[in-house]
């Protein structure tokens, strides 16, 4: 069976376990995760109306900068594996914890909810960026090429097995209470899997050299307005907060309009079919990334978010927007994902987690804000005029079409750039005999 699985994925002997072990965690978080989206949207929606939620976006990605800010203090000073588990372990005691919330007579539940998605969303995007660092640790950027989207299938794994859950949810009625609780659980076995498998890894190298917030932020961006190519990136990123965000909005604004009662049932199965989509695609990732190089895999998010936020601007309603919604969501979760982090592992160890924070977080949560507080101020001043629904949203949906195009003419800079900034100084490693041109590995380890 190993030797099956071997020739398949093309994994090596001595490889399997640690890619088993890592898969497991990742597909907990997305289990966890796969479960309460659904329950905290569709909670949400039920009980506010529905353009309040880009409120709660624009304070979700708020925190999440400060989280993030905090966390580059640590991320590349500590252990990744412990820090893995301390995420873990803190996870499990909130989701043990939130459930007082709905058991509580006089609580809010609408604050209930809007508590479990911040929660979500927070986990969505601070869990990633400490287990994708320890991954680049582990593996040298040849191995990433072929490994990474075979760990990162175990995300969409566990994400299909959670809106099952919250499918099955929608049916027999199993409450918040009980599936907080069951997320609880299972982040106990993932944190027993770091404790017992992991701890005995060892990684690579990282600095132990302390630093303030302000040093930690500075070192982030100073690397990346110091390489031309990663700058590019961060402009693409910035605007792929801006129009995903626009698009979300406006498939959860169709759908909970059309579908009513019905929504949590649509949203779970609609999920469902994304990260079914996703699965698939992401076994292929590698070998398109392959095919057409780092610099040009690049191309695949801006030009979908520019293909998505026509086609929903030129068909308004659900059968739109979710189509539209579902092809930037999948490009982003696979090719580009994936694209993302073979390209980061280019940056030396002892400043990637702090790139990785900038390119994968602080830069998208900034344009989830913008996005969030524009497409809220449009709505309020429309509907104070008296504005038809469909002209409100012709005019959000314009901004991200627009967000979109510069997206698009960021890839064309970056690509410009590309080579020369491969060479760049801020690219040098700091241990003897290492350079950026070693990291590439022209000589494909896979024909060995």
């Amino acid at each position: 069976m190993n030797n099956f699985l071997q020739r398949i994925f093309r994994i090596k002997p001595g490889e399997l376990g640690l890619i088993l072990t890592l898969g497991t965690i990742l597909f907990i978080n997305y289990l966890t995760m796969g479960i309460t989206k659904v329950v905290s949207v569709s909670g949400f929606l039920s009980e506010v109306q529905d353009y309040y939620i880009l409120l709660v976006w624009a304070g979700d990605m708020g925190l999440l900068i400060l989280a993030t800010g905090l966390q580059s203090l640590i991320i590349d000073r500590f252990s990744r594996i412990r820090l893995l588990g301390a995420i873990i372990l803190i996870l499990g005691i909130i989701y043990a914890l939130l459930p007082l919330t709905f058991m509580l007579d006089n609580f809010p539940v609408e604050i209930s909810y809007t508590l479990l998605y911040l929660l979500t969303d927070q986990q969505w995007l601070i869990f990633p960026l400490i287990f994708w660092a320890l991954i680049n640790d582990l593996y040298s950027p040849a191995q990433g090429r072929r490994l990474l989207p075979i760990i990162g299938s175990f995300a969409f794994i566990g994400t299909v097995v959670g809106l099952l859950i919250a499918q099955l949810d929608a049916k027999l009625h199993f409450g918040a209470t009980k599936l907080l609780f069951l997320n609880a659980i299972v982040f106990l076995v993932a944190f027993g899997i770091v404790f017992f498998a992991l701890r005995k890894i060892r990684v690579r190298h990282q600095s132990k050299n302390s630093a303030t917030i302000q040093e930690a932020f500075a070192g982030g961006w100073n690397f990346i307005q110091s390489v031309p190519a990663f700058r590019y990136l961060s402009l693409s990123m910035f605007s792929a907060g801006i129009t995903i965000t626009l698009l979300l909005y406006d498939t959860l604004s169709d759908a909970s309009l059309h579908f009513g009662n019905n929504f949590q049932s649509f949203f779970a199965l609609y999920s469902l079919v994304i990260a079914i989509t996703s699965i698939l695609l992401q076994f292929l990732s590698g070998r398109i990334i392959e095919k057409f190089g780092i610099k040009k895999s690049f191309a695949f998010l801006p030009f979908s978010m520019l293909i998505a936020s026509v086609i929903n601007f030129f068909i308004p309603g659900v059968w739109g927007s979710a189509p539209s919604q579902g092809l930037t969501r999948i490009t982003l979760d696979t090719v580009d994902q994936s694209n993302r982090k073979a390209y980061q592992a280019l940056v030396p160890d002892e400043k990637r987690g702090r790139v990785s924070i900038f390119i994968d977080s602080y830069l998208p949560s900034l344009g989830a804000i913008l996005g969030s507080l524009l497409a809220f101020g449009i709505i309020s001043w429309g509907i104070s005029k008296g504005m038809a629904r469909e002209t409100l949203s012709s005019i959000y949906l314009g901004v991200g079409v627009i967000a979109a195009i510069i997206a698009v003419i960021a890839f064309f800079l970056m690509c410009s750039t590309y080579d020369q900034s491969l060479l760049n100084w801020q690219m040098k490693r700091r241990s003897r005999g290492s350079s950026v041109m070693d990291m590439l590995d022209f000589s494909d380890e896979e024909k060995n």
